[in-house]
């Protein structure tokens, strides 16, 4: 993206954070689930030990079939220790993913999805976490982590007024 053009407004940003909270904590567990009268098995969600595991992890997603069709060959991403604790960042000038490491919270599958979500949608002027990013989190949770995952975060985007498609 050229630095002059300007990303959409991030409205939905609180809104994204807040069902991907709720999400995450259900893949903490993973198990069965009773959606809407369906019983659904969600998986358990990874958590990584270190730098270099998450590093293999995102490569694997970003080479992953399913991702590639969607939005095809996607430039490699890093994935490094941050130093702050409070937040994981993606950086899209040095298309680095910096992933908080002591308290623990942040070296999840969740998160990593996140941030890869961002760096799909880097390439345009989308906003942050609106639309595009919606839709692209949702692609990749279906390749990671299943379908049922990706409805049960579908169906929360769209509850939080979060569009998946356009």
């Amino acid at each position: 993206m050229d630095p002059q053009t300007k990303r959409e407004r991030d409205s939905r940003r609180s809104a994204a954070y807040e069902v991907e909270d709720r999400w995450s904590a259900l893949l903490d567990n993973g198990g069965t689930l009773d959606f809407f009268g369906s019983r659904l098995t969600l998986p358990v969600q990874r958590r990584f030990g270190s730098v270099s595991v998450m590093q293999t992890y995102v490569d694997w997603v970003l080479t992953h079939q399913g991702v590639v069709e969607q939005f095809g060959t996607l430039s490699p991403v890093m994935v490094r220790e941050r130093a702050g604790q409070t937040k994981a960042h993606y950086d899209p000038a040095t298309s680095t993913i910096a992933i908080p490491m002591e308290s623990g919270w942040a070296a999840r599958e969740s998160v990593l999805l996140h941030e890869v979500a961002h760096h799909v949608i880097a390439r345009g002027n989308a906003a942050w976490h609106g639309t595009a990013y919606a839709s692209a989190m949702v692609t990749l949770v279906t390749c990671a982590l299943g379908p049922e995952a990706a409805l049960v975060l579908r169906t929360g985007y769209e509850d939080a007024g979060i569009r998946t498609a356009s």
